[in-house]
């Protein structure tokens, strides 16, 4: 069953149409109708003068009717009617015309196949009005020579006026909605992005689509307004917090160092690493903050991700090899993308960090970037114990952690920092299992546009 249509692209084809249904059939019945008027009021006039030369009913002399029928033709007003008198072996008795045919009883038509000279239509009345004698009266039903062409032609182009004049109206109606459209998308697709500055474009022409306009970008306002309360909000405990948490964590760093403090030197020693774990916590806050503002996109410069992964491979190696991950680079594409190189950097640190910290000993890790079509693939692969599907989106959420990571260190921020980098340079990132050879394993799959 063929649902109504719903988009606009739908809603104007189903438009269109209908109204070319409706102007065709119209056409087409104006056009018949005017023919066929046309052809009644022929057949009343041509009717009544056949019954004026020989009334029904009566019996007419031959010579009486020949009489009338040159008089009839010699009058002006019945000087366009063709008349034929014939007896009952076809001859013709009297009359103005000749047929190359026998026309039948009643009513019927005439075309140029009848080859009446000056006749292209017409109309024809026989009538058996007794003593064998047949009258045939006709008349044309077009005043002018090809007078049915002609009128094809005006309806055709008045009705084709009709339909190009609709038609312009609808495309210059489509393209405004269009634009519209277009422009609230727009607006849309920047707001997603991070520019919450953006709004709907107001023509200033007070019609309704500024004032949806209006109320549209009124609306984001005040989301705007409260969704900087709440960033503020974070932001300003952030701000607050991490001085008192500095000086406590120096303090502490400080009494860990007095001879005093041997007996509780390990407690000392892991209250700072809590106060430093804190200190990150806070700064990757901010950080997110920051980059979800979209002020970092105004620093991109082109930059080669290929160089970039192995530099990020480089730097964790190290780190990774000492709890026994062996971290590998697959196939990397040499592509160049417009970016930040610090937040690219830090976004492909924290994952190779991840995934050494959340699987065992042991666990192999890649890297791989793949050019396909106007974007570059990312991906960072390791065959630990996964995320289960029902979790994914979990994880994504901030201070968000898997039940068996409890013991792990961190604080639920890698992976949200790690998006928002993403989204900053209008890309996805999502999480997929390992793949072949990294059962269970997590791929998280970065599509990046160049």
């Amino acid at each position: 069953m063929i649902g109504r249509p719903t988009s606009l692209r739908g809603l104007t084809i189903a438009f269109l149409a209908l109204f070319l249904t409706v102007t065709l059939a119209a056409g087409f019945g104006t056009f018949f109708a005017t023919l066929s008027m046309i052809n009644v009021l022929v057949d009343k006039r041509i009717e009544t003068e056949s019954h004026t030369l020989a009334p029904a009913g009566t019996g007419t002399d031959r010579e009486e009717l020949r009489r009338r029928i040159v008089v009839m033709t010699s009058r002006r007003d019945t000087a366009d009617l063709g008349m034929l008198l014939t007896d009952a072996q076809g001859h013709v008795i009297a009359g103005n015309s000749r047929f190359t045919r026998v026309p039948p009883l009643g009513f019927s038509s005439l075309s140029r196949r009848d080859r009446i000279e000056g006749l292209s239509a017409g109309r024809v009345l026989v009538r058996d009005i007794g003593g064998g004698m047949r009258l045939a009266i006709f008349a044309e039903t077009e005043p002018i020579d090809d007078y049915f062409a002609v009128r094809r032609r005006i309806y055709v182009a008045g009705f084709g006026a009709i339909v190009v004049v609709v038609l312009a109206g609808l495309l210059l109606f489509h393209r405004l909605i269009g634009e519209r459209i277009g422009q609230m998308r727009h607006t849309a697709e920047s707001i997603v992005e991070g520019d919450l500055s953006r709004r709907v474009p107001i023509a200033g022409d007070g019609g309704a689509f500024d004032q949806q306009a209006a109320a549209l970008n009124h609306m984001l306002d005040r989301m705007n307004m409260l969704m900087a309360e709440v960033r503020n909000v974070s932001n300003d405990i952030s701000h607050e917090l991490r001085t008192p948490l500095a000086r406590l964590r120096n303090t502490l760093s400080l009494l860990e160092q007095q001879v005093e403090a041997a007996p509780i030197r390990d407690e000392l020693r892991l209250a700072t690493e809590q106060a430093d774990e804190l200190l990150g916590m806070f700064g990757a806050m901010l950080r997110i903050a920051e980059i979800e503002s979209g002020s970092r996109r105004a620093g991109f410069q082109p930059l080669a991700i290929d160089a970039l992964i192995e530099e990020m491979v480089d730097m964790v190696r190290p780190l990774a090899e000492e709890g026994g991950h062996p971290v590998m680079i697959g196939r990397c594409d040499a592509v160049s993308l417009t970016g930040d190189r610090q937040l690219l950097s830090q976004m492909l640190l924290n994952l190779l960090e991840n995934a050494v910290r959340h699987t065992p000993d042991g666990t192999g890790i890649s890297v791989s970037a793949e050019k396909r079509d106007s974007a570059v693939i990312l991906t960072v692969a390791d065959a630990g114990p996964g995320i289960a599907v029902d979790q994914r989106a979990l994880v994504m959420r901030r201070f968000s952690r898997l039940d068996h990571s409890g013991q792990r260190s961190g604080h639920g921020l890698g992976l949200p920092l790690a998006d928002a980098i993403v989204r900053l340079h209008r890309g996805t990132m999502t999480l997929e299992d390992g793949g072949p050879g990294l059962r269970p394993g997590l791929r998280i799959v970065i599509r990046l546009p160049v």
